[in-house]
């Protein structure tokens, strides 16, 4: 097919994590779109959202160390729209490399990773942090000889985005964050913690310890519906639900969705417990819910971070969504005026869009020119 793309590993050796553990032979799955030029200056570092992977741009139909977690809806770039010839990050301009996270089940070494005794790391794998994330994911830029690039952060990878950018801010060119702020709100948190105890207590969870062809699905699809009610605009829910839809899989015993909006969370849950992994969705979830910007970079708190950016003069465009529920625009417009008072050179756009949290995967042109403009 025209525009596949496939995953490249990158071993790291070992590597310590910040719950003070230390796991043997690591590794990062990543992609690449795009050419490095010469100089190695037309580099921009992409982060996935929360559930996300590394692919972003193209089709990649064979990931085989994704195991049955990749499924066909995946096949396609989750960032076509945003990403490729002429579009606002242009392969023809940029080399884009998009990494997926550590204790995700896209690639990079997770809970469903080998452990060297023979089974998966399960439970024994330690919770994650965006400082893992940060220091992780630099290594693929040194493997490139990348000295400096630019970086480009949706929704959580806004936040991993903010944490490098304040660990190696001598290598940063520019940042631009759509959808998030530099913590996580606390209506979140909560959330967070509802979606953890809903896959423990499935019967299935067996304290973490399933067999990978046993997933606890019931759990994970419970937390996956507590979660993406916060992603879309509960206004427009009704009208994006169009009809009700049976379930399937029989995910309820009892009772019958009659409502279009049941039965589209319903579907939204039950498709999402096929393509991620218990264990994995737990690390992720738990490492978004404790972001803690200034404890990562050893600050006090957030205007002393804002000072690092300010003093390498990392330009920053930050963009809110007017219907976002997740990370309202009220709070990422108070985030940006705290980041001009310390002197950060960061532009600030609320897109008014239909489209909820969403929108920066739907609708690309909103966002075109101030990309454009930063990226120049």
């Amino acid at each position: 097919m025209e525009n596949t793309v496939r995953t490249q590993i990158l071993p790291i050796g070992d590597f310590a994590f910040s719950a003070g553990v230390t796991l043997p032979n690591v590794q990062l799955a990543y992609e690449t779109y795009g050419t490095l030029n010469a100089d190695k200056s037309n580099a921009i570092l992409l982060f996935h959202a929360l559930t996300g992977s590394h692919h972003a741009h193209g089709w990649n139909d064979d990931l085989p160390e994704a195991g049955s977690f990749w499924q066909p809806e995946y096949f396609q770039g989750w960032w076509d729209l945003m990403i490729g010839e002429g579009k606002p990050l242009d392969t023809q301009k940029y080399f884009i490399i998009c990494i997926n996270y550590l204790g995700s089940c896209y690639g990079s070494t997770g809970p469903t990773s080998t452990a060297p005794d023979g089974k998966p790391w399960a439970s024994r794998f330690p919770l994650v942090t965006a400082l893992d994330q940060a220091r992780a994911q630099i290594k693929v830029l040194d493997r490139y000889g990348i000295d400096r690039f630019a970086i480009v952060g949706p929704s959580l990878g806004g936040q991993l985005a903010m944490t490098l950018s304040a660990l190696y801010p001598e290598r940063v060119k520019s940042v631009l964050l759509i959808g998030t702020s530099y913590e996580t709100p606390i209506d979140h948190k909560l959330s967070v913690f509802e979606q953890i105890m809903a896959v423990e207590m499935d019967p299935a969870y067996e304290a973490g310890n399933y067999a990978l062809d046993a997933q606890p699905w019931r759990g994970v699809a419970l937390a996956r519906i507590i979660c993406h009610k916060m992603f879309v605009y509960q206004k427009g829910l009704s009208k994006r639900a169009k009809k009700a839809l049976p379930d399937r899989r029989g995910m309820l015993t009892w009772y019958t969705p009659t409502q279009n909006t049941e039965s589209y969370m319903l579907y939204q849950g039950v498709k999402f417990s096929k393509r991620f992994d218990a264990n994995a969705y737990i690390r992720i979830m738990d490492m978004w819910a404790k972001f803690d910007l200034p404890a990562f970079t050893g600050k006090k708190n957030l205007d002393e971070v804002c000072r690092i950016y300010a003093e390498h003069d990392i330009p920053f465009m930050i963009f809110s969504i007017s219907t976002d529920c997740c990370f309202t625009p009220r709070d990422i417009a108070r985030f940006a005026r705290r980041m001009k008072k310390n002197g950060v050179r960061a532009g600030y756009k609320c897109i008014k869009s239909q489209k909820g949290h969403d929108s920066f995967l739907l609708e690309p042109e909103l966002y075109a020119a101030e990309i454009a403009a930063l990226l120049g």
